[in-house]
């Protein structure tokens, strides 16, 4: 019997403009909040003081982008760059931020372990779409 997360599970931050949520997969897994479980707390904490600062500012004030930018604009994949981490996601309708996978990254231009990731955060989004479609996704 798979055993899918609560809402509260799934809830990274709820800010005043935006929602960031743990993507889990149909299994129920969150390996991107397993993964920063793992990180260390510094880097725990920037990752959640730049999502809490995305969350509460208005549309249209970002980031800079050494710290959030496109990097899929065909699939419309964001990163998160805390330090040496990098967290895929993207936006949806609802204001919505779907935090999907992560990776340590090891030099300044992407390397096949990079494209990747970056490759499973995009069947990530597309698993997270068709579940939407179907109203599989938030069942609890």
């Amino acid at each position: 019997m798979i055993v899918y997360p609560k809402p509260e599970d799934i809830l990274f931050y709820e800010g005043h403009h935006f929602t960031a949520e743990w993507y889990y997969d149909q299994e129920g897994r969150m390996p991107v909040y397993e993964y920063y479980n793992r990180m260390a707390e510094i880097d725990q904490d920037r990752l959640d003081d730049m999502v809490k600062y995305f969350c509460d500012c208005p549309r249209g004030i970002m980031l800079p982008k050494s710290m959030y930018r496109i990097e899929d604009k065909e699939n419309k994949i964001y990163a998160f760059k805390p330090r040496s981490e990098r967290f895929f996601n993207f936006t949806t309708e609802g204001a919505r931020i779907i935090i999907t996978n992560a990776y340590h990254k090891h030099s300044n231009e992407m390397t096949k372990i990079d494209k990747e990731q970056l490759k499973i955060a995009t069947l990530y989004r597309q698993d997270y779409l068709r579940r939407i479609q179907e109203a599989t996704y938030y069942v609890n």
